[in-house]
């Protein structure tokens, strides 16, 4: 929704901690950041295409194309189904699965909304 937007990286962080805390919850374990870019070190490389850069993963891609679908259901649904599940508040994964789809519905590009405008609407549905 932010592009390469890099005041998005508080929301990102949030969300991650909420992820975390679920996982913790539920008795998951996960990779740290450093043990999952080993394991992708040599098997995945974000690579120009036609001289332009790489801009984002998956769901970036959905947006850029205008498919009205991105996969937020099966990314930050999760956290917020294991948060319900487990007793772990997950505000802001909720959140952006909810605007998420909005805006692949509405079939706006990546970017199309400022990091400060996402926290702006974040408040407005009460989540500090």
């Amino acid at each position: 929704m932010c592009g390469n937007d890099p005041a998005w990286g508080d929301l990102y962080a949030r969300a991650r901690a909420e992820a975390f805390a679920c996982y913790e919850a539920a008795g998951i374990e996960y990779a740290s950041d450093d043990e999952d870019r080993a394991r992708r070190e040599g098997r995945m490389r974000a690579e120009p295409i036609d001289g332009q850069p790489h801009s984002g993963g998956s769901s970036w891609q959905s947006l850029a194309r205008g498919t009205g679908a991105v996969e937020t259901d099966y990314l930050n649904g999760e956290i917020a189904l294991l948060g319900r599940t487990h007793g772990v508040p997950t505000p802001v994964n909720a959140f952006i699965q909810r605007v998420a789809n909005r805006v692949a519905r509405e079939r706006r590009p990546p970017g199309s909304m400022s990091a400060a405008e996402l926290a702006a609407e974040l408040e407005r549905f009460g989540v500090t």
